[in-house]
């Protein structure tokens, strides 16, 4: 076997081993194209064990959690494919190849590919969560990827790396997954045209007509902005919403995104009334938006009862 002297060789020769490697494994449904998430409500959950607890995924009850969903009427689910500590609820070869050390923080039960087929069968679409940059928690998984601060222009290393990853899970879930939304793109400088081809081309692959959102962050003036090329959603964030939701002038696809709860998948009580979030949800369908809270979650992936019989009340349809 050939032995590459330098680090950078190295990694030059697990991406050019990722680019012929075969895609085994894919239990892809038929067809290529994914469908868009319907307007009006959704949900969001902030699932991930802490890296001490990663068998909790073990006790995840994919067909009560998908149930309640149905029950509550969501349109569509953001779920948290990883976030920044350095763990992912689902294997990937790619990042098996480029930084094998990393695969114990990944469990062998493939969460997403699960909760996709569960949410197909009842009709409501799955958008998966990811950081834009390498998980800012783990050090060493920075350094394998050759990532900076995400404060800093990431590093056209990073970008091959990233894309080759996006690429995997992408492939992996085709139809079953509607779209991406992407954190943290608050450091763009840098990144190329080619750059931004191979990001968005591995966020389209098995699916091309995916939603595409890219977070730079919250509030009136960044929940709207268009961060990255090929985007085509709202990210959305707004922890307090207007009054009234309209549609701010852009080509993007009004989407707003806030927490039920005082914050990001807190267990706590509902901020809001059933008559605000009615308001919200029809004004957002009345231009074919999108408006989903995020919700928390246990470790098996029973919802606050208390969240869905308030849910359930206002999406309960008219007599």
């Amino acid at each position: 076997m050939t032995k590459w002297p330098f680090p950078a060789m190295r990694f030059l020769a697990a991406l050019l081993l990722l680019a012929v490697m075969p895609l085994a494994g894919r239990a892809q449904p038929a067809g290529t194209s994914a469908g868009a998430p319907m307007p009006g409500f959704g949900v969001m959950v902030h699932y991930l064990p802490d890296k001490q607890s990663i068998n909790e995924i073990k006790r995840f009850d994919v067909e009560a959690f998908a149930s309640t969903l149905a029950d509550m009427r969501a349109s569509h689910l953001i779920l948290t494919l990883g976030q920044n500590n350095g763990q992912y609820i689902a294997p990937n070869a790619a990042l098996e190849v480029l930084c094998p050390g990393s695969a114990a923080n990944r469990s062998p039960r493939d969460l997403p590919m699960e909760i996709g087929q569960a949410l197909r069968k009842r009709g409501i679409s799955l958008i998966l969560y990811l950081p834009f940059r390498a998980p800012q928690a783990d050090p060493a998984l920075m350094d394998c990827l050759g990532d900076v601060s995400e404060q800093e222009p990431p590093p056209a290393r990073f970008i091959a790396a990233w894309s080759s990853v996006i690429r995997d899970w992408s492939e992996r879930y085709g139809s079953l997954v509607s779209g991406w939304w992407f954190d943290g793109t608050y450091n763009t400088k840098g990144i190329t045209p080619a750059g931004w081809e191979m990001l968005c081309s591995a966020a389209r692959t098995g699916a091309a007509n995916r939603w595409l959102a890219f977070n730079a962050g919250e509030g009136a003036e960044r929940f709207s902005a268009k961060s990255a090329p090929c985007q085509n959603l709202m990210a959305g964030e707004y922890m307090q919403p207007p009054a009234h939701l309209t549609a701010p002038p852009s080509e993007l696809a009004l989407h707003v995104l806030t927490p039920l709860s005082a914050s990001w998948g807190r267990e706590a009580p509902a901020r809001f009334t059933a008559a605000q979030l009615r308001s919200w949800i029809s004004e957002a369908a009345a231009v074919r938006g999108l408006f989903t809270l995020d919700m928390p979650i246990d470790a098996a992936g029973r919802f606050l009862p208390a969240h869905v019989a308030l849910m359930k009340s206002v999406t309960a349809r008219k007599p």
